[in-house]
């Protein structure tokens, strides 16, 4: 199976959907399937081909941010999609099947080379938002639109018009499956294929292993440690957390907030006013940034308990990492929380902006240790039973093969 994969952004870019992009390749590579993914390159420094563990890349120009600029995007998106689309009509014959990570603007290049080539394409949305609408508030109102505007119902129209020529989308949760029947698109050409995650990558650690590692990463070694991991963004409500914290961090001196992640390359980048927060409000001794790190997995399993504040979340990688690891939770009710909060006790959940709510959620669970390790077993628990990445790669791989085979039958001349 030759598989070409479209993606606006991919690692060394940040972020939780990059990196699952990646490691899904990687799994399919190992699976027997030959990958090649096609980028945008976000930086001038990303080479323009280069190979990203097993995974052959290129990226393609122009460089600079699209998102949140107004008008300064158009040209850059409209070349972006054009030298794509070309690439895949002209490589016709050197792949089976198109994988679009993304619902906004990315698959009208597969569903336009399919019109040439006959090759079926897949689009897996990351974020209900995207399914919502074609522009961002942002870059509406960069650009002095409304909802109503003609250049926004014309876009509306487009992609509508291009999403009907799709062959499947993957839903990687309850949410987005939702949100793509609410935009019209027929339940049996929705798939279901959740999120996997490196089971031996994410494990639980002992005590013993926990201050080891606090030790080698510099953190505190006492310290009740609350960790979260993701961009710091303002979509991502760490703002709302860090309001949260400023109230709770003199009710539980033994407790210290480990923020990893960076809003660096972010549209809605909130880095900057999170550190003059912090310095207005003299919370340095009880907080810790890291910055943009390769080793998440070791912070996750040196702390004692997640929290996470997104406003919304079409998966979210950074929960499940947790939870496989076997930390209990405080987080928005958004992406697979929600989805598996009916299963089990895994942590408590409460509703996105709301920063009351996710006070009193931390305000309960913090001096609660026999609770907090419950939540923990039952979290890695439900990870364990039901996602992987070799399962994820498998049922890819399943639906590309019942694709490409539908294709080859109807492109057979009738022969009775």
């Amino acid at each position: 199976m030759r598989v070409y994969v479209l993606t606006p952004s991919f690692p060394p870019t940040d972020g939780g959907q990059e990196k699952h992009l990646l490691e899904l390749s990687e799994s399919l590579i190992a699976a027997g399937a030959c990958v090649q993914v096609f980028s945008r390159r976000v930086d001038p420094s990303f080479a323009p081909a280069e190979r990203m563990g097993s995974v052959p890349v290129m990226r393609f120009g122009p460089c600079g941010e699209i998102k949140g600029v107004g008008l300064a995007a158009v040209p850059r998106l409209v070349a972006l999609l054009c030298k794509m689309t070309w690439r895949l009509i002209r490589d016709r014959r050197r792949y089976d099947i198109v994988l679009v990570s993304g619902f906004n603007f990315m698959p009208m290049c597969a569903v336009v080379a399919r019109a040439f080539t006959g090759k079926p394409c897949v689009v897996r949305p990351e974020s209900p938002l995207e399914i919502s609408e074609p522009l961002g508030e942002r870059s509406r109102e960069k650009l002095g639109l409304t909802e109503r505007s003609l250049a926004v119902r014309v876009l509306r129209r487009l992609r509508r018009d291009s999403a009907r020529r799709v062959d499947r989308y993957v839903a990687i949760s309850a949410e987005i499956r939702g949100k793509l029947e609410q935009a019209g698109i027929a339940a049996d050409r929705i798939v279901a294929v959740p999120n996997g995650i490196d089971m031996e990558r994410y494990g639980m650690v002992s005590t013993e292993a926990k201050g080891a590692l606090r030790r080698a990463l510099g953190l505190p070694p006492g310290a009740l440690l609350m960790i979260y991991t993701g961009r710091l963004a303002v979509s991502k409500g760490v703002m709302t957390l860090i309001e949260a914290w400023r109230e709770l961090a003199p009710e539980f001196p033994a407790a210290h907030l480990l923020l990893v992640g960076t809003g660096r390359g972010s549209f809605d980048d909130c880095e900057p006013a999170l550190l003059a927060y912090i310095d207005r409000h003299a919370l340095a001794r009880t907080v810790t940034l890291t910055g943009s790190v390769p080793n998440v997995h070791e912070y996750l399993k040196a702390s004692d308990l997640f929290v996470f504040s997104s406003d919304y979340e079409g998966f979210s990688l950074s929960i499940l990492e947790a939870m496989s690891v076997g930390l209990p939770l405080v987080s928005t009710r958004v992406g697979i929380a929600a989805e598996l909060e009916a299963h089990a006790e895994f942590g408590l959940l409460v509703p996105p902006k709301d920063e009351r709510a996710l006070r009193d959620a931390l305000r309960t669970l913090l001096p609660d240790a026999d609770r907090r390790a419950a939540m923990g077993r039952a979290a890695r628990s439900l990870v364990q039973s039901q996602y992987s990445l070799g399962a994820e790669a498998g049922r890819y791989l399943d639906l590309f093969g019942t694709l490409t085979a539908s294709m080859t039958d109807r492109s057979r001349p009738d022969r009775a």
